[in-house]
């Protein structure tokens, strides 16, 4: 973590920015009402904000934060999709209570746009026939309790997300809140929230970030997202930053903080002076430039620094809510090693960083940045965190663990505890894996490659999509959401 004396002076020039050099919002509407909040124009056009705004919010901030770090807990093991949806229908307590008792992860968050097909070893776009797969899978894999709403390629994008979400309904029930890409699609996720709740005030199936862009740039569609959910009641804005250091942010690690607060801080005060006292967070993810290639990685301590560095100036300045994520995707673009490494190299910062190492590891299906998603590398990524689940430091004591009375009469006879009956009645309690064997490789049934792990992990994907059966829905809400995506097909023109 940093240090006392590290937040003051990163705090105070993440602030400095913000007030004295200002925002960029690339909407007139938005400004204006900042502009009446008190923040002023300068003749760059930027929007400087009063530290009287900074003050009055995080002061607002700091009400909830207990509650919002309490929620926060959650993003560990369920990721920011998911926790963001059991937070908004009130399921936090049953997670915690059902997670005690049986293994359950989330799969492909935040949503792949391309589909790594095995059979020809490369990514493709994905189209409705992948959707389809994907979500059968989430619904017959027991193990998952939440997927994200993949993006089809061949659909038309303005209803791209609500269709999809309709489509989601015949294949599973482990979806939740999607992104309106659109800002005219707010108020149609508004309704299907109130569709599916059955709660008139619900906007639990409306996700999505008003995303900055650097440097200290409010975005056209981000404006008008935040404008469009003030219209229509839905008072929770949640800021994103995604940087990619040494390109949008200085290289340097205090640079790119000072950096990443202050465009954090500013959206937020943009939010607020729209719309006060209302649903307010942000999120961090970054990103680095590798120099040797010109691409962008998540490889690396600078992404786990950079995150949980802004992060901590929230906590202790700001008033929190501030989420980060254990490690947002691997940059690998196949499915094996390095997606596993990088993987646990991610979490293991996010553990060293927190002093917990009890924090999951992060796999959960997605390759290339997010975006590339692999069922291959979901199964090999849930075989990891199941291993990890299992791990018990209680030993239970009683008269069925300890069966003293065999005990004693082995040691007397000399014998071995593998023909006895309460070996046999507990032996299968040892936790074994289905990917990673113990065979002899050298005897031709199990090669132990990581060529070997990776069909296995496909053929037990493959598997679990023939076990799948539609869920029910009733057919009132079937219906009710088949009209709101024909209105929407017909306002945008499409179908």
């Amino acid at each position: 973590m940093l240090k006392s004396s590290q937040v003051e002076p990163l705090a105070e020039k993440a602030l400095r920015l913000v007030t004295e050099t200002g925002i960029l919002v690339e909407n007139e509407e938005l400004a204006a009402l900042c502009l009446k909040r008190g923040a002023k124009a300068g003749p760059d056009g930027r929007l400087r904000i009063p530290a009287k705004v900074i003050s009055e919010m995080a002061a607002f901030q700091k009400k909830t934060q207990d509650a919002y770090e309490a929620n926060h807990e959650l993003v560990l093991t369920c990721g920011p999709d998911w926790t963001h949806h059991l937070t908004w229908t009130g399921q936090q307590g049953w997670f915690r209570e059902e997670y005690a008792k049986r293994f359950l992860m989330q799969a492909f968050d935040c949503g792949p746009t391309t589909f790594y097909d095995d059979a020809k070893q490369a990514p493709r776009p994905v189209d409705t026939a992948v959707f389809d797969q994907m979500m059968k899978l989430a619904e017959a894999t027991p193990e998952i309790g939440y997927t994200s709403m993949w993006y089809r390629q061949d659909v038309a994008p303005q209803t791209e997300r609500l269709a999809s979400l309709r489509r989601a309904m015949n294949l599973t029930a482990k979806f939740a809140g999607i992104e309106a890409i659109y800002p005219e699609v707010v108020k149609y996720l508004k309704e299907a929230s109130e569709i599916l709740t059955g709660d008139a005030k619900s906007s639990a199936y409306l996700a999505g970030s008003e995303c900055m862009t650097m440097p200290l740039i409010l975005e056209k569609r981000s404006a008008e997202d935040i404008l469009e959910r003030k219209k229509r009641g839905v008072n929770r804005y949640h800021v994103a930053t995604m940087p990619t250091l040494g390109v949008s942010t200085p290289v340097t690690m205090a640079g790119a903080v000072v950096m990443g607060a202050a465009e954090l801080l500013g959206g937020m005060a943009i939010c607020w002076m729209a719309d006060p006292e209302t649903d307010l967070s942000g999120r961090v993810i970054c990103m680095v430039a590798d120099m040797r290639n010109g691409n962008s990685t998540t490889l690396g301590p600078a992404m786990g620094l950079f995150n949980n560095a802004v992060r901590q100036i929230f906590n202790e300045r700001w008033g929190g809510h501030c989420m980060v994520e254990v490690h947002f995707s691997p940059t690998a673009r196949r499915p094996g090693l390095q997606a596993v490494f990088e993987n646990w190299y991610g979490t293991s910062c996010r553990q060293r960083w927190e002093g917990d190492p009890e924090v999951p590891y992060a796999g959960m299906g997605t390759l290339h940045g997010g975006g590339l998603g692999s069922p291959t590398q979901l199964m090999l990524d849930m075989e990891i965190r199941k291993a990890l689940w299992a791990w018990r430091r209680d030993v239970p004591i009683n008269d069925d663990t300890l069966d003293w009375d065999e005990v004693v009469a082995v040691t007397r006879e000399k014998g071995n505890f593998l023909m006895c009956d309460h070996t046999l009645a507990h032996c299968r309690e040892f936790w074994t894996s289905e990917m990673f064997r113990s065979d002899d490789p050298t005897a031709g049934a199990w090669d132990g490659s990581e060529k070997a792990i990776l069909k296995k992990c496909e053929e037990k994907w493959r598997a679990n999509l023939e076990k799948w059966e539609a869920p029910a829905w009733p057919e009132d809400k079937l219906r009710d959401m088949d009209a709101l995506v024909a209105r929407a097909e017909k306002e945008f023109g499409v179908s």
